[in-house]
């Protein structure tokens, strides 16, 4: 969050006051972080300057200056201009690794990191920037599972962040310029910033106006608020003018009233220690008992570290560091407390590019977890921060990023978990002029037993809507044709698809009409004088026990024949054992009792009569099987 800086007015007037040249009022402006009219000032000792003395430095100063007010592409251009000018140092070319990371110019920013290191070999936050955008490059192909979109509706043009939901309505943080008579802040040019309060018009499908929690704000700076239900208490950050008694930006709390909907006089918590740096970005559990915040006083590991204090009585206890799990010798910023977790946004962790999303498990013997990274679509090469979830499974919410398109500075974004179609679509034909077969049945049955039926429509074609992670069958059933079926699995499906031939996935069917007469079964072999199976058989019945599978309704007899030579009376009783050897094999194999008969015919119903060659003793020696009914129960 931007911070007041309380020193403004005084320096400035004392430099005024002293009648200093237009550079050193500039280097004042700059010193004081008083980017925007830094900037100003700067462009115009340039246009002045008849001598090139100090130029490098004025020109990597306004470099800076845009750099810190996030006009990046400005301030890679003066960085350049202060190389070309003479500028001596390399630390420009880390700066501007570090503005090509952001803007996930990821190939850009690893040459520019490499360059700097190898004047600087063993600068640490150059090393983890560079591994930063390797890492980037690394997971630039990995899944998203959000949709995201851009709020436009409470957007600005300026810095618009840290959303959370609060009844029928969302509070946030701006510094937008309302009006005339609001105040620029000196550091980016923008307004101080404030709370706002807006809600959605489900008639209308947009936001309401945002307008300023009034009783909240002041003429400075303000946001980044925390709600406790519980409590029904309100904590957010509050920087006073330069002529308060604390120069330190700390935590109001201020308690809403819901009988007249309205907030009480925001007041400074009282913590049971003297303040002695900035506290901000409150982060208030559940339970109202445990307060985050972000700062960087004394026994932090550097830049701003997450913090937490426990209620004691009226009070808040002593801060306490979260831990150097959760914080680095970078910034750590913005966090958000549930009943266990903690989330937080950092640039010292291995992210993507500035300010990443992260979350911490609270371990139960204290402490965190190791931090996870959010990943995409929530991370992006820019900043990402102060993410909040507006239902119990955490699928859909709202977080804050600068990342490239927009309105302005700060977004606020909605996201939700993209939904998962999948489908299956087919085409039913007959393999006799591959005609499409109108009314055909197609059942959809999942292992756990759960099923579904459609009918093909007069162009033979179906289609299912299929869940997640699921294993299918699909069987075709059509009256006078022998059935079908495939196998279809939704394991692992991250995105939406279609299953169909269009797809590479063919659940088409070309499915054969049932004939009246016998059907061989090939590939079927007894031993000499047996009626045993062998196993060389069991490959075709098994192609035999799918087809009455498939065509559940037909009720079939199975035929078995022998050749001409030997004793009628035995190759009769041989062929009704061989005959029944089948039905048992079938039965074994789940195919019902009742839907088999089983049948001999000897020699009375040779393929080739008085055959003579063994070739056509083997074709009367055959087994076969006929469909003697057919109809649906």
């Amino acid at each position: 969050m931007k911070r007041i800086i309380s020193t403004i007015s005084c320096v400035l007037a004392i430099v005024f006051a002293s009648a200093q040249t237009n550079l050193e009022v500039a280097n004042a402006a700059f010193a004081n972080k008083e980017y925007s009219t830094a900037i100003e000032l700067y462009q115009k000792v340039l246009e002045k300057s008849k001598s090139n003395k100090g130029i490098a430095e004025i020109k990597f100063n306004v470099a800076e200056s845009y750099r810190h007010t996030g006009k990046f592409d400005k301030a890679l251009v003066w960085y350049d201009n202060a190389k070309n000018a003479g500028y001596p140092g390399s630390n420009y070319l880390f700066h501007q690794g570090n503005i090509y990371l952001r803007q996930g110019n990821y190939d850009s920013a690893a040459v520019k990191f490499e360059s700097f290191l190898a004047a600087e070999p063993n600068d640490k936050d150059a090393t983890r920037l560079l591994n930063n955008s390797r890492q980037a490059m690394a997971s630039a192909n990995e899944p998203i599972f959000y949709t995201v979109k851009n709020e436009t509706g409470l957007n600005s043009a300026f810095n618009d962040y840290a959303l959370f939901p609060f009844r029928e309505k969302v509070i946030f943080t701006s510094s937008r310029l309302d009006s005339k008579e609001d105040k620029v802040y000196a550091f980016d040019g923008e307004g101080f910033s404030d709370l706002y309060t807006a809600e959605y018009v489900k008639e209308d499908k947009t936001w309401s106006k945002p307008k300023k929690l009034e009783l909240l704000n002041t003429p400075f700076n303000e946001g980044v608020a925390s709600y406790c239900d519980k409590t029904k208490t309100a904590y957010f950050t509050k920087c006073n003018d330069a002529k308060s008694k604390n120069k330190f930006c700390g935590i109001a709390e201020s308690t809403y009233n819901e009988q007249t909907n309205t907030w009480s006089a925001p007041k400074a918590i009282t913590t049971s220690e003297k303040q002695t740096a900035d506290m901000e970005q409150p982060a208030i559990s559940p339970n109202g008992r445990t307060l985050y915040f972000t700062s960087k006083m004394e026994g932090g590991n550097g830049g701003s570290d997450i913090w937490y204090m426990r209620k004691s009585g009226d009070d808040w206890g002593k801060p306490q560091n979260a831990g150097a799990i959760v914080n680095t010798d970078q910034d750590e910023m913005f966090p958000i407390a549930t009943d266990s977790v903690l989330y937080f946004s950092s640039d010292g962790h291995t992210g993507l590019g500035g300010l990443d999303l992260f979350y911490s498990i609270a371990a139960t013997e204290g402490g965190f977890t190791k931090p996870v990274n959010l990943k995409a679509p929530f991370n992006s090469s820019a900043d990402d921060f102060f993410i909040t979830y507006t239902n119990a499974e955490k699928t859909i919410g709202y977080f804050t990023s600068n990342k490239a398109g927009g309105a302005g500075g700060d977004d606020i974004y909605s996201f939700y978990l993209t939904p998962v179609l999948l489908t299956v679509k087919g085409k039913i034909s007959d393999v006799d002029g591959n005609k499409p077969l109108a009314g055909a049945k197609v059942v959809l049955t999942a292992t756990d037993g759960t099923s579904d039926t459609t009918y093909t429509n007069a162009n033979g074609e179906y289609a299912f809507t299929l869940n997640k992670d699921k294993d299918y069958k699909i069987n075709v059933i059509a009256p006078g044709y022998f059935g079908d079926s495939r196998k279809l699995t939704t394991q692992g499906e991250l995105y939406s698809k279609e299953f169909s031939k269009a797809n590479g996935q063919n659940y088409d069917f070309i499915i054969k009409r049932i004939p009246k007469e016998e059907i061989k079964i090939e590939d079927i072999f007894y031993d000499y004088d047996s009626y045993n199976l062998r196993e060389e058989s069991k490959p075709s019945l098994d192609k035999l026990v799918k087809l009455l599978e498939d065509t559940p309704n037909a009720l079939v007899q199975l035929n078995s024949h022998t050749d001409e030579r030997g004793k009628f009376d035995y190759n009769m009783k041989l062929s009704e054992n061989r005959a029944k050897s089948v039905v048992e094999y079938l039965v074994s194999k789940g195919i019902s009792q009742g839907r088999l008969t089983a049948k001999g015919f000897a020699s009375s119903q040779p393929v080739v009569k008085d055959a003579k060659t063994e070739e056509d003793h083997q074709k009367n020696r055959r087994t076969t099987f006929q469909v003697l009914n057919n109809d649906e129960k």
